[in-house]
């Protein structure tokens, strides 16, 4: 179906909006999720589809949607969480304690931090956590909250019974308690000002988004998220992730048998 040309031309229009770089291997991809979308769109000819994606914002947002990737679950990836618990309790870097979820896909991670952050600290005012997704329907989703049994698979039945109540068989919804302390954005990891406008985070999650990266978006993803965290926070990578390239900016600590990575301050690199 995707010509070279054709395909190149979608891989350059993905990278520009989301810093991801698909390769040769990703081309099957790309072709299903565009044939479905050209089916939705009631689009017939790839010149006009492409058409599409260049002068209308909404159909660009729904392609980019398609494309990326939101496979996500409560508690994944528990032994993070696990650390997060163990320094909230051990360090003083402020309140209300202030995280990132960046990208938050359709809002398991957020919503999973916000719980152990509720057990630890004892009280929803303690802390706020902020979600970043450049997909506006995994979004949509975090929004309303509800989740379908594979979603809340892996978490512990006292969680399930204390932070939701049964919509219907097989789905959950968060309860306000958890919902209000987490808010939501459409936006890109790779705009600056945007990041800048959110504030300050003492920890950030970003598992799972820089593999995707070229080395320059990498860097400057990594420069970004340096910028709006606090001196001495945490940023939290997935397991197949590493900062070795930017040693000068965080160093890795090792905390209950995972690997994290501090955030060093100006006046510390100076030593």
């Amino acid at each position: 179906m995707l010509t070279q040309l054709y395909y190149d031309t979608l891989k350059r229009i993905i990278y520009e909006n989301t810093g991801i770089v698909f390769d040769e291997r990703k081309k099957y991809f790309v072709e299903n999720r565009v044939s479905e979308h050209m089916e939705e769109l009631g689009i017939t000819s790839l010149k006009e589809y492409l058409f599409k994606l260049k002068m209308d914002k909404n159909v660009l947002k729904d392609f980019i949607s398609k494309i990326t990737v939101n496979e996500t679950y409560f508690y994944r990836e528990y032994y993070h969480l696990k650390v997060l618990a163990r320094l909230v309790q051990t360090e003083s870097l402020g309140y209300p304690v202030r995280v990132l979820s960046i990208p938050c896909s359709t809002g398991e991670e957020p919503y999973s931090i916000a719980i152990v952050l509720n057990e630890v600290l004892g009280s929803p005012t303690k802390f706020e956590i902020t979600g970043v997704d450049i997909d506006k329907n995994a979004l949509a989703k975090a929004k309303e909250g509800t989740y379908g049994r594979r979603s809340v698979s892996r978490l512990p039945s006292q969680y399930l019974e204390k932070y939701f109540y049964k919509v219907d068989e097989g789905r959950w919804k968060i309860k306000e308690i958890i919902k209000k302390r987490v808010r939501f954005y459409e936006g890109n990891i790779l705009n600056r000002l945007f990041l800048k406008g959110l504030g300050k985070f003492h920890y950030v999650f970003c598992k799972n988004l820089l593999i995707y990266f070229d080395d320059r978006a990498r860097s400057q993803a990594i420069n970004n998220l340096y910028d709006v965290m606090t001196d001495g926070g945490y940023l939290f990578l997935g397991h197949a992730e590493s900062l070795s390239r930017s040693s000068s900016l965080f160093e890795p600590v090792r905390i209950e048998n995972s690997i994290v990575y501090r955030k060093v301050s100006e006046d510390e690199d100076e030593w």
